[in-house]
Order: structure tokens, then sequence, then C-alpha cells
């Protein structure tokens, strides 16, 4: 069958561009989803920073909580920060959580009142072959054509020794009251010299947690994290007992280089495939949702089925400067994963809570990130920054074929 669009993959990117491409104003095309799974179930839960500057987005009603307050902890040492003081605390910057079926639900809903998009579920991907009118094969054998199509599938790991950040996560409902639900536990560090380990625990209630043990480490690594979970859990509630609602898993590639759309295939990336994931820091909900609204503004203006063919949809950047961060901090902490936690708890300690969240949420300006890079130990960052640097030298000398 011929679409105008077919975006391959229907999970957080896919279906956040097919809602874009489900209003009124690109009712001339026809869209098409091609999703493995059989059905959305809660699969995920999303959390990201939001400060009174970000606009808002079509998702913002379906936040589960909002936090102002949030810490790190390694052994005895705890260092906490809060959103500075608002009479307003809508004003407030603030870390929020959505869970993945209210996603779900919400983008499917703008899709069935559409008319001209559709989401076919149980049809895994085979083969996307591209040129001027581009194929999806899927594996039962169909051949489904378009003249663009976006893939919001991941890559896959390319090396045992690239990063991953592996997580297993359980939400548990206690029979008592244990949890501080003003607080987020972002990081609560583990000893460990095979990668950096820590817990992570989002209180939705005083007896209703979200609790995860999350890794950054080779890919090759594979930790016990069911033992290591209820371990921390019987530590974390003491003698209550609890019941296990919900548990979620993910491993994701911190690879710091990206696919681009391509011209000449009529093929382009979307997602973590296009670079949304913070190699630093695991975040890529904004980030996605950001990039599908720049592919839809930018469609607006070739909504002429001819006018698709000669349509760049735009790339997703990210700041050069936090990218050379990332890869600078990601290859500190590979060299000695027995010192990773330590340049985290420093950075907590030494920069202000409005400086990280900027970090963080990549939108720091130059004195922030500067703030940042001066909270961590010169010797060990410097020294990677301009080995680095003199990688990059002879690439920059080549001739270009």
């Amino acid at each position: 069958m011929a679409f105008d669009i077919a975006i391959v993959g229907g999970g957080l990117s896919g279906l956040a561009l097919a809602a874009e491409f489900a209003q009124a104003e690109f009712s001339k095309l026809r869209v098409v989803v091609l999703e493995q799974r059989q059905s959305y179930v809660r699969d995920r839960t999303w959390s990201y920073w939001k400060t009174p500057q970000d606009p808002t987005h079509r998702y913002n009603h379906l936040e589960r909580q909002q936090w102002t307050q949030w810490q790190v902890r390694q052994g005895d040492c705890t260092h906490r920060h809060a959103s500075p003081a608002s009479t307003n605390r809508d004003r407030d910057t603030s870390y929020c959580t959505l869970d993945g079926d209210a996603f779900y639900a919400a983008a499917q809903q703008a899709i069935s009142q559409s008319g001209h998009v559709e989401v076919r579920m149980g049809t895994p991907v085979r083969q996307i072959v591209g040129g001027p009118t581009p194929k999806v094969i899927t594996v039962s054998g169909e051949e489904v054509s378009a003249q663009w199509v976006f893939d919001a599938r991941p890559a896959p790991q390319s090396s045992a020794k690239g990063l991953v950040q592996q997580f297993v996560g359980y939400e548990i409902q206690t029979d008592q009251d244990v949890f501080d639900t003003e607080t987020v536990d972002l990081m609560h560090f583990q000893p460990s010299a095979a990668g950096l380990h820590f817990f992570y625990v989002l209180p939705y209630s005083p007896r209703n947690a979200l609790i995860e043990t999350t890794w950054i480490s080779p890919a090759a690594l594979r930790p016990d994290f069911e033992s290591e979970l209820l371990q921390y859990i019987k530590t974390l509630i003491g003698s209550s007992k609890y019941d296990l609602l919900y548990t979620e898993k993910g491993s994701l590639s911190l690879c710091t280089s990206h696919a681009a759309a391509n011209t000449a295939l009529h093929t382009a990336p979307l997602g973590r495939n296009a670079g949304t994931l913070r190699a630093s820091t695991g975040y890529a909900f904004l980030e996605t949702l950001i990039h599908t609204q720049q592919i839809a503004k930018s469609l607006k203006r070739h909504t002429q089925i001819g006018e698709l063919r000669n349509w760049l949809p735009p790339t997703f950047t990210r700041s050069a400067m936090d990218a050379t961060m990332d890869a600078v901090f990601l290859k500190v902490l590979a060299r000695d994963w027995s010192k990773s936690a330590s340049y985290f708890m420093q950075l907590f300690e030494r920069v202000d809570a409005d400086t990280l969240v900027a970090f963080l949420s990549g939108k720091a300006d130059w004195r922030q990130r500067l703030s940042v890079a001066g909270a961590l130990p010169v010797l060990p960052f410097a020294a990677q920054a301009l080995s680095m640097a003199l990688d990059w030298v002879p690439r920059l000398k080549a001739p270009r074929p």
C-alpha cells in the first residue's frame, strides 16, 4: 500500500510524531505507523525537569507527580537541592514524571480522531529500502511504500564495550508509611568497580513508590537486578510489607553519534537514533517531543503531496558544547568506575540548583557550563578533553574525498 509518510516504530517518538501529523492541517496526507507490539500497556516511566521558562507541551496534564526537592546520596553523605522559594508553586522548578500508558492513550486518541493517520499493531518490520520512493518490508512480507519513512527504532548496540544505561524498576505499595513524598532520590550510589551503580526512588505517596536499580556500564555487564532491588527495598522499608504493582526495565545505548535524514533515500531517524537521548543523563522525553514538533512545523510548509519529495525533515540538534562535555564525562567515568560516584557528588555539592537543572536539561548558558566544569577535578577531565582534541586534529586535516 502507498502512503505519504510511514513511521516505523510506535513508541514515544513514533506515536508523538503521528499525533502531531493527526492535526487537521495535515488531513491531505496519508500516514501510517507500523508497530510490532500487539497492544499498549504501561512499560515506561518518563521523567524530566520543568522550569518556569519552559513552554507547555500537549501531555503536561498527564504528569503523575511533581517534586520540588531532589537529592543524591553516597554512604552517609547526602546533598539535597530544592527549587528556589516561590510565592506561586506552579512556577517552581520541578521534577516531573509521566507513566507510559497515559501517554500512549492520549496519543492514540488524537490519532483515532484524525481519519488520515492509522496505527498498525502487530506489524514488525524486517527492512527499510530507501530510494526516491522508499519501501518498508514487514516480517510477513507486505510492502508499504511512502514518500518519506521515519525510523523510530533504536539502533542496535554496536559493541559489548559500548556504554549503556541499564535499569529495572519495581513500583510497590507498602502497608506502612515509609517514603518521604517531598524528595526524589535521584541517585543513591553503591560501591562498584564494574560500572556506575545507583538506586532511584520516585515517592508517589507515603506508601507508594517506584524504585529502580540503574547501571551505567559497558554493555557486556549483566547485573543481578532482581537481587539488588529486593535487598534495597528490604533495607529501605524495614519491617513493612509490600505488594509489587508494576515492573519496568530497559537498556539505553549511550552512543554519542547518531543518524541524520537522508534526502537521497528519503529516510529519517526519530527518537534515540536521532540523538534525543542525553548521553550523560539518559533523559529524552522533552527532547523527543521538541523534535517531533519541529518536524511537524517544517512539514506544514510542504503539505502538498508533490512537495514532499523536496522536503528535508529537520535533524535534532544538541549544543556542540553539551555533546563534547558529555563525551568527556563518560570517558572519564569509564576510566575508573570506582571514582565515578564521587564526581556526581561533587557536582551536587558545589553547583547551585538552577545551574544543575539547566545543565541536566540541556539549557545551560556558557557561564553555567563553566560552573559545572569548575566543580569537577581538573586533572582527569582536562587530560581527557586534551586527548580527545588531539584525536580530532588528524581528522580535521584529512583531505576530503
